[in-house]
């Protein structure tokens, strides 16, 4: 409330023209929540300040995420307040100097860097703290002196949470037993390490542009990623700032991710082969895929729950019919159908003589002396492929290894096998048949000599069209 008193001030007089909003959030948690919210509404709008007000119910989001109420409603705050600013737009927000204190402390006892011990910013991006520097007696004691109206949030008492329990219990007891101040010292603590740290960041933002540079192009998803192989030159205090600075850049906020997660993360560094994760808080996924490392959002991390096309990968199903097949002679021609009881689309058809081909790389053509004995299903053990054009039979594991599919995807690629043999995996390789131009050049004998075979052409989809 003293916050929205200064900005409008200084608007008034200095930037007329720029606007104000006041944005609230319900959090329901306590019952008196809506008297908050009519104070707040009914001073915004004496100031001429239009006030937007959403409701959430953070006990429920934190049950369902495995959060603490801090934590939940802290994300859901913020992803209001960004909403609501959008991309031009900036939060201001009243955390002081107390805030400050106790947050540093809160971080130490997480194990935190030097970046943990620097707090709050008085700038984050789009977010700025200008009370950081002031005292919550101070703020206190202005808002008496101007008659601004404010509410005190009784769970501000209850030391269950880490914040109060620092606030009331701890930082008393060293002002008590060491006649200092907790939150000087803190404060002070967290302005030196400040410079020293963003002197750092600086280093690792350089580290970082020079590995993301040298990727490949061949992305599996929207995520940073960077080989290992450049994180492995940078010394290893360096590459775990590094690491911190790509999920930032991936996630925003990484406020909840501790010190144990960091040191696995790190840990990925230490090999350039093979597939291996390290879960995050709320869903997120930091990855060594290919020799590289990414961090994949919880959206992204696998495909959808029921199901379908995943870019570089192929056609994933959900895990609950990974064992399920359906027969190519099963299928009517032309008829579009769904993998089991998934959303994964699929259609058997034949191809008329004189048909223009369009290829893609969902879409496989073979001859029908080829559909009585194959299946679509998922990889098994045991199974086999011999590309078109190569006289050595792989292990499937082996073959989708050396095209980097990532483990996570693999037991869920749907393919066209005929025993363990497998004839094709989609954007990949096929033993039989064509699936491009070039292939059918060199292998798509389309129909025997006798005319007994005809061409068919198997396709899945991208979506549920």
């Amino acid at each position: 409330m003293a916050l929205l008193f200064v900005l409008k001030d200084i608007c008034s007089r200095k930037y007329p023209d720029m606007p104000i909003l006041v944005a609230h959030m319900n959090h329901g948690i306590r019952e008196e929540a809506g008297e908050d919210e009519k104070l707040v509404s009914e001073y915004a709008r004496s100031l001429g300040i239009p006030v937007l007000v959403k409701h959430v119910s953070i006990p429920e989001i934190s049950e369902k995420e495995g959060l603490s109420l801090e934590t939940a409603g802290r994300i859901a705050r913020y992803e209001f307040l960004e909403s609501v600013s959008g991309d031009e737009g900036t939060i201001a927000v009243a955390h002081h100097m107390d805030d400050q204190a106790e947050s540093v402390a809160m971080h130490i006892f997480r194990g935190c860097g030097m970046e943990g011990l620097v707090g709050i910013r008085p700038k984050n991006g789009n977010v700025i703290h200008p009370f950081l520097g002031i005292s919550k007696k101070r703020i206190l004691d202005f808002c008496k002196e101007r008659g601004i109206p404010f509410c005190n949030d009784v769970t501000n008492a209850d030391i269950t949470y880490d914040r109060n329990f620092w606030r009331h219990e701890i930082f008393p007891k060293i002002e008590d037993g060491t006649s200092r101040n907790p939150v000087a010292a803190l404060v002070g603590l967290s302005e030196r390490i400040s410079e020293e740290n963003d002197f750092l960041d600086a280093l690792a933002e350089k580290e970082l542009e020079a590995a993301l540079a040298s990727g490949t192009s061949e992305d599996l998803a929207e995520e940073p990623m960077v080989p290992v192989s450049k994180l492995q030159v940078i010394p290893r205090p360096l590459r775990r700032r590094v690491l911190r600075l790509m999920a930032v850049r991936t996630y925003g906020d990484v406020v909840d991710i501790e010190s144990t997660h960091w040191d696995a993360i790190l840990d990925l560094t230490e090999k350039t082969s093979g597939s291996s994760y390290v879960h995050l808080p709320r869903g997120r996924v930091a990855a060594r895929e290919a020799g590289c490392i990414r961090y994949l959002t919880k959206a992204g991390a696998f495909a959808a729950e029921n199901g379908g096309y995943v870019d570089n990968v192929g056609i994933c199903v959900p895990e609950s019919v990974m064992q399920a097949e359906v027969r190519l002679s099963d299928l009517t021609p032309g008829e579009k159908v769904n993998f089991s009881q998934s959303f994964v689309q699929m259609r058997l058809r034949s191809v008329e003589k004189g048909e223009r081909i369009v290829y893609n790389n969902l879409t496989w053509f073979f001859p029908s002396s080829v559909l009585k004995d194959v299946v679509i299903r998922t990889r098994r053990q045991g199974d086999t492929i011999l590309r078109a054009g190569n006289t050595c039979t792989k292990e499937l594991r082996r073959f989708m290894n050396e095209v980097h599919i990532p483990s996570r995807f693999r037991d869920r690629i749907l393919l066209a096998a005929r025993g363990n043999e497998i004839l094709w995996l989609p954007m990949f390789g096929h033993a039989v048949g064509f699936t491009d131009e070039i292939s059918e050049a060199k292998y798509g004998k389309t129909l025997s000599e006798d005319g007994e075979d005809e061409l068919f052409a198997l396709e899945f989809f991208e979506e549920n069209a």
